[in-house]
């Protein structure tokens, strides 16, 4: 058992907060069971796994280092480094109070837009220069619960390894295909793949109600603060609003994510 703050290995996940040593060293942390269970069943390459008896909650089907580690058998993991630690190490390397006495340590995936296979009738959120952690992490729930093939990220102001994103996701990031390049990058390759954009904008004269999603279709929503860029703007895009009844002109940007993929459920199962 590791006792000691000044310990090596407890140092690098502590550093691992940090997006620049998350770049650097390609790793990032899982801290609670629901993601542990999550990353394990998508393909997540654990490097170690730290875990804290004393914490383990007895009711949850983590509860022992033997209930962990057949859980990572049962999905053809094999993790080398199992390591317990005292509940002031753990503390010490959890990035929030409820983390289920489970911290993992895992690559970050190599996804890109050339590698990724589509459905017969692909339907992808496009989501450029997102800036808060719960906004995507809720948006990649969304994402997970409405089938989209993929979230697409462009040039986002935030880390998609960001513990806060990782957490807001309740592991929604492992579930869903999530990919970041530039909106340059993303936008061609819609292009070349004949995939229907489709943008979100407050001030568009469409509804959102009004375009046909059971094609091919990309949903493409801005920033929180600036919107979509010129880039969306200026091309041949239809865009699409959601009718405000009320004194406010815009909604949440999850919540207005939400609204726009699950008309295209609506639509599609309709079909």
């Amino acid at each position: 058992m590791i006792t000691s703050l000044k310990n090596p290995w407890i140092k690098q996940v502590v550093a691992l907060k940090d997006k620049r040593d998350r770049d650097r060293l390609g790793l990032f942390v899982v801290e609670g069971e629901k993601e542990f269970l999550h990353a394990l069943g998508h393909g997540i390459v654990m490097e170690t796994i730290f875990y804290c008896g004393e914490i383990l909650p007895a009711n949850t089907r983590l509860n022992s280092l033997p209930a962990l580690q057949q859980a990572a058998a049962a999905a053809g993991t094999v993790i080398t480094d199992w390591v317990e630690v005292s509940p002031p190490v753990f503390a010490k390397m959890a990035y929030r109070d409820q983390a289920g006495g489970i911290i993992a340590v895992a690559r970050i995936p190599a996804h890109s837009l050339a590698s990724m296979a589509l459905s017969d009738v692909p339907l992808l959120l496009v989501l450029e220069g997102i800036e808060k952690p719960g906004n995507l992490g809720a948006l990649l729930r969304t994402a997970d619960a409405a089938g989209v093939d993929a979230v697409l990220l462009g040039d986002p102001a935030i880390d998609l390894y960001n513990p806060n994103v990782v957490r807001a996701s309740l592991g929604a990031l492992f579930t869903v295909k999530t990919i970041v390049d530039s909106c340059e990058n993303i936008l061609l390759w819609l292009k070349e793949q004949q995939i229907q954009i489709v943008t979100a904008a407050p001030a568009a004269r469409l509804s959102y109600t009004d375009i046909d999603y059971t094609k091919p279709t990309a949903i493409v929503f801005g920033s929180e603060k600036s919107g979509l860029s010129p880039l969306w703007q200026q091309k041949p895009f239809p865009s699409v609003s959601i009718p405000m009844r009320g004194r406010m002109d815009s909604l949440n940007l999850s919540i207005s994510g939400a609204i726009l993929l699950y008309e295209a459920v609506r639509q599609r199962e309709n079909r």
